[in-house]
């Protein structure tokens, strides 16, 4: 794995660094959290899933909430 340098503007490095967990705490790292919370569905296409299966029964809203952690899981 090799390491590269990118050019970003000021504000941009200014707002990665007010994104950062620790401060010492790589860019590298920001940015990949950053991406992975992208690939978080977002609850109205959570909704939208559960929407579509179909139910045997009434489910609780603990059993709802399990549910929907385990769909995000998934991906």
């Amino acid at each position: 794995m090799g390491i590269t340098s990118i050019q970003v503007k000021d504000d941009t490095r200014r707002k990665l660094e007010q994104k950062k967990a620790h401060p010492r705490e790589s860019y590298d790292s920001v940015i990949k959290r950053i991406l992975k919370e992208e690939d978080t569905p977002s609850m109205e296409e959570m909704f939208k899933e559960c929407d579509a299966l179909k139910q045997k029964k009434r489910y609780t809203t603990e059993e709802v909430l399990d549910l929907s952690h385990e769909l995000r899981h998934r991906r």
